[in-house]
């Protein structure tokens, strides 16, 4: 069972809905018990390692290809107990079936051979364990990243790069429902429950959170402030009242988010999928 209360003392800070939407539906999704043993596959700065072992007294994993990430994460994390590698998704360094449940969310854009990851997730993953996926909606909003929307209109054609590149940051491709849908059935998974995310959003909201990315990383705010806009320093006794306001009203927003269909534009598409037997 979800502690709604802890959930939403630890995912304070997190200034991204759509992120912050993400991370609750993946917590969601899992159903945690205590004796689950869950793996991260590319964790990255391990917000989701933080949050859930915030939450959970279970066994928790990360893993992820970058080495900086993986210390993030070991900093981030701040518990020796949650065991974090480095390595390769097409060669993951733990047995078949070690796994109860596994988290792989915004992976698969970014490899060359989607399939074969997910197979080789499935291959660490328990006969009937969960397996929960996340990945960037090929059918964006407008208003999440206009100048996208407007190239692949005009000129079939987007920014992969730099500044402009928002939702195709770094991703080699984005996902129908259709599409992640038939690739986790052709991994042999078993498809439970899938879930548009974040369709209501602010104009160049990718712009303006990489804007406050950098921001923080030249240390420009106060100490209170930057505690306050740093996700993982929800504990922190010194926050920003200003800050907090504005968290307050993009919660209030993000609400109309609740319950979207799946037939709406949305930033992300969730999936929750079984390994068959």
């Amino acid at each position: 069972m979800i502690d709604a209360k802890k959930l939403e003392e630890v995912t304070a800070n997190i200034g991204d809905m759509a992120l912050k939407r993400r991370v609750k539906t993946v917590v969601e999704y899992l159903n945690i018990r205590p004796t689950d043993r869950i793996l991260d596959c590319g964790c990255g700065d391990g917000l989701y390692l933080m949050v859930i072992n915030n939450l959970y007294n279970c066994h928790f994993y990360g893993f992820d290809l970058d080495e900086k990430e993986v210390t993030l994460a070991k900093k981030n994390v701040a518990d020796d107990s949650v065991k974090l590698t480095r390595g390769d998704i097409y060669h993951l360094p733990y047995q078949d079936g070690f796994f109860d449940k596994i988290i792989l969310s915004e992976v698969l854009e970014h490899v060359l051979d989607d399939l074969r990851a997910l197979e080789e997730v499935k291959r660490v993953l328990k006969e009937n364990g969960l397996l929960i996926i996340t990945v960037p909606n090929h059918n964006y909003p407008f208003l999440w990243d206009p100048a996208n929307k407007i190239l692949e209109f005009l000129c079939k054609r987007h920014i992969q790069k730099g500044f402009w590149a928002g939702i195709w940051r770094q991703h080699l491709r984005l996902y129908t429902f259709s599409k992640i849908t038939q690739l986790a059935k052709k991994a042999s998974f078993k498809v439970e429950e899938s879930r548009a995310l974040t369709h209501y959003c602010f104009p160049f909201n990718h712009v303006l959170l990489y804007g406050l990315k950098q921001i923080l990383s030249k240390s420009l705010l106060s100490a209170q402030m930057s505690h306050t806009a740093d996700k993982f320093s929800w504990q922190k006794k010194s926050q920003s009242k200003l800050i907090k306001t504005g968290y307050y009203i993009l919660n209030k927003f993000d609400g109309l988010n609740d319950g979207i269909s799946n037939r709406r534009s949305s930033v992300a598409i969730a999936l929750k999928v079984v390994k068959k037997r």
